[in-house]
């Protein structure tokens, strides 16, 4: 934004005639401002269009919306049963953000918006959801397959195939990701991707599952409670960590106490049953969507010009001030 002005003085030019003389123009003193230098207004309209700009990225970042929308399925964040904001930031348009809660449990809901059966790859913390490895976000990982327009609800780690292990924010010291010896960049990120289906569906009969599973095949049970998995051949890890093979951060974390500035991990939450059967999906090559949320506490969220604000003004948006019965004036 540029600021152009100019400064103009307009003065009176009177005529002055004396006795016996020819009329001659005489030059009126007039009082002129002095002019404003050609940098003092490029600074000012260099500030004016700096305020502008973190005005409306401010209001930018603090704008939301309840559902991520793909090509194949829609992703919704579900906190306490109800849709979790998700604020877009200014420059990171490939991404959504919501805001973590400290011990509450959290779920993912995806509907498949096709006519075909779509198959759901779903990454937390840079796990797979269902056999808890490490994922590469790759087709021929396990997967969830929705039926056509089917809607459901992705609740926690599974377990087995009638069970799975709330997800629920904790600190990313006590993370399914830290306990279980695999901690990496994607604490914090959720990836969502669908893939379309290759050939027509097969069914497994369902008396060939396992009645037995108690963990996904191949996952690691997360570690006691004052454990750590240790990592073969890593001396740097064990000269960073001691003896004691925890650091002190992660020991206060155990023991309850938030670490400082300590940052949201999902963790391996309480057992919640959730059926399912085996069925056989052959993914597309490469998927279609790949939607991507970020999670943080609020101070996370302030930090990267996301303001989470629920005011009156919000939670009237979202129709939350309260249901019942009439009741009587306070005045």
């Amino acid at each position: 934004m540029s600021t152009s002005l100019t400064l103009r003085t307009r003065g009176a030019e009177p005529q002055a005639v004396e006795p016996c003389r020819i009329p001659v123009r005489v030059p009126i003193p007039v009082h002129r401002p002095q002019p404003i230098g050609r940098g003092l207004l490029a600074s000012a309209g260099l500030a004016l269009a700096l305020a502008l700009a973190v005005t409306s990225q401010a209001r930018a970042a603090s704008s939301w919306e309840s559902t991520a929308d793909g090509r194949l399925v829609d992703v919704e964040v579900l906190v306490g049963g109800s849709n979790a904001p998700l604020y877009v930031r200014p420059g990171s348009w490939d991404r959504r953000y919501f805001q973590a809660f400290r011990g509450r449990n959290y779920s993912l809901a995806v509907t498949n918006n096709t006519g075909d059966r779509v198959g759901v790859l779903i990454s937390v913390d840079g796990l797979n959801v269902v056999n808890g490895e490490r994922s590469s976000l790759a087709g021929t990982e396990p997967m969830y397959v929705l039926g056509p327009y089917e809607r459901t609800v992705i609740r926690g780690w599974r377990t087995s195939l009638r069970d799975v292990r709330r997800f629920v924010f904790v600190d990313e010291q006590r993370s399914y990701a830290e306990r279980t010896g695999q901690s990496n960049g994607d604490l914090g990120w959720i990836r969502v991707l669908s893939f379309r289906e290759q050939r027509p569906q097969v069914w497994i009969d369902p008396r060939f599952r396992d009645e037995n599973e108690s963990l996904p095949y191949g996952a690691r049970p997360p570690l006691e409670e004052g454990q750590e998995r240790a990592a073969p051949n890593d001396p740097k890890r064990e000269a960073r960590e001691g003896k004691d093979g925890l650091t002190k951060q992660r020991a206060d974390s155990f023991h309850g106490q938030a670490a400082p500035e300590a940052n949201p991990g999902t963790g391996w939450g309480e057992r919640s049953a959730d059926p399912v059967q085996r069925t056989v999906f052959l993914a597309a090559q490469r998927e279609t969507d790949h939607v991507i949320l970020r999670y943080e506490y609020e101070s996370g969220l302030r930090a990267l010009g996301i303001i989470p604000g629920r005011d009156r003004t919000w939670r009237r948006e979202r129709g939350e001030l309260g249901w019942g019965f009439s009741q009587p004036p306070r005045w």
